[in-house]
């Protein structure tokens, strides 16, 4: 059993308690303009072209068997309608500057790296965490890893945005101990504009963890003017109080994926981080309506 892993780090103190190993699955149903790492959204691999290490050296336009690889200026970037992503050009590359985002590996091969470091789980209270992308388009692939984590005894947490068939996540449900799981618009048509989906199913598999009682984190990419409105605040601190639950993560706006759609050849964004004091008012209308706020 395999699937598309896009980058597994190691030693993380971000996703869940603890040192973690992250796996990081590729693909993801949603196309969030503020999204950090676009690399994780095509399911399949995806040669990546950062122009400022290129050194012009030719290397990848001698080895391309497409004819794919062109000099521009100074460096030597590609035809996207002839390349076919082989990555004999990564290999190629003595300055780094291609790259592919995307591997295909089975289950023992991502156990084989999560269990290099179990020592520091167990010293820790740390485990393994299951991102994206998101993980549970992954399928099989994700609940092999699911059984083989289990199996082992890792503490297991799954990031995850919640578009997910109701049925299938509630069988994931039962085999994650820690649940990081973002919210990223209340209104459903907004949700739909901003991300290419609605939130119906998302707002049901999240209802579905707080029925079950799971340990959850809810996290919210903070955007400027996107979802931190009055409004919106509003509605999401009804839904979570509805719940039980008044505790969220917010993950401020950020530039650190700039870099990212230009060696995909993607349009960036161009999403404007918060100034200190935009900031420090958004977090007060969280606290308006009672929601206690950790920045992550």
């Amino acid at each position: 059993m395999d699937g598309i892993v896009y980058n597994i780090q190691r030693m993380s103190t971000k996703d869940g308690p603890g040192l973690r190993t992250t796996v990081f699955l590729k693909g993801c149903p949603l196309h969030c303009p503020w999204c950090s790492n676009p690399e994780s959204q095509s399911f399949k691999p995806q040669l990546m072209f950062f122009s400022n290490l290129c050194v012009g050296c030719g290397a990848c336009e001698r080895i391309c068997p497409n004819g794919a690889v062109v000099k521009i200026g100074d460096v030597y970037n590609r035809d996207r309608s002839i390349c076919t992503d082989c990555g004999l050009c990564v290999e190629s590359c003595p300055s780094k500057a291609r790259e592919m985002s995307g591997k295909r590996m089975t289950v023992e091969e991502v156990m084989r790296v999560v269990d290099s470091d179990s020592l520091f789980y167990d010293n820790s209270g740390g485990g393994v965490t299951f991102g994206g992308g998101e993980p549970t388009a992954a399928g099989a692939f994700l609940l092999g890893l699911l059984d083989a984590s289990i199996r082992r005894g890792y503490h297991i947490c799954l990031d995850t945005c919640g578009v997910c068939e109701p049925e299938r996540f509630r069988k994931i449900m039962n085999q994650v101990e820690l649940f990081l799981f973002d919210c990223k618009h209340m209104d459903p048509d907004e949700h739909k504009r901003l991300t290419g989906l609605d939130n119906v199913i998302i707002l049901q598999n999240l209802h579905a963890l707080f029925e079950a009682k799971k340990a959850l984190h809810i996290r919210v990419p903070l955007m400027p003017g996107i979802n931190d409105t009055e409004k919106n605040i509003a509605q999401m601190a009804a839904f979570l109080h509805k719940h039980g639950h008044n505790e969220i993560d917010v993950l401020p706006c950020h530039t650190f994926g700039h870099s990212k759609y230009a060696a995909l050849n993607l349009a960036d964004p161009v999403m404007v981080p918060y100034q200190p004091e935009e900031l420090a008012a958004a977090l007060e209308r969280f606290a308006k309506y009672d929601l206690k706020v950790t920045i992550v």
